[in-house]
């Protein structure tokens, strides 16, 4: 089976979140429904980690809203925020189209070592990084309402 993921990707640095599949796949219900399970992968200038977390569909849903919106008006920012504060990822577009990523991981979750880190990266790395993540939330969509 081919690895479903989506990378955000600078001059020497690559976030990847590679999904696993659902944690509660026989859930249909918003709150248990839309946990998945993954991996992140963080290869940053200096540090090389990989840790199991939990995202929602929500948080790659509106993920990929925000980062739809920067590259077509090419401007404004796009933020995954973790329910979990396994990772928080900002883009935020300059004025000459590109992306500064801004981020925190944390793992183990709530106790763990903190990473805080920064790259640059060219507007055009936004297409795949948006088209790996239309192939992630057509695979796992939203499940129910809040």
């Amino acid at each position: 089976m081919a690895v479903i993921q989506f990378q955000l990707l600078g001059d020497k640095s690559k976030i990847a979140i590679e999904v696993l599949g659902r944690k509660y796949p026989d859930s249909t219900d918003y709150w248990d429904g839309n946990w998945i399970d993954s991996y992140v992968l963080l290869k940053i200038p200096g540090y090389s980690a990989k840790f199991r977390a939990n995202v929602r569909t929500n948080e790659l849903l509106s993920f990929l809203e925000e980062l739809k919106t920067m590259n077509e008006t090419l401007k404004g920012k796009a933020v995954l925020e973790n329910m979990e504060d396994f990772i928080l990822l900002e883009g935020r577009m300059d004025a000459l189209g590109n992306v500064m990523w801004s981020g925190e991981t944390c793992y183990p979750m709530g106790t763990g070592a903190i990473l805080n880190f920064t790259f640059e990266s060219d507007q055009s790395y936004l297409t795949k990084l948006i088209e790996e993540l239309i192939v992630v939330v057509d695979k796992f969509p939203v499940i129910g309402k809040p």
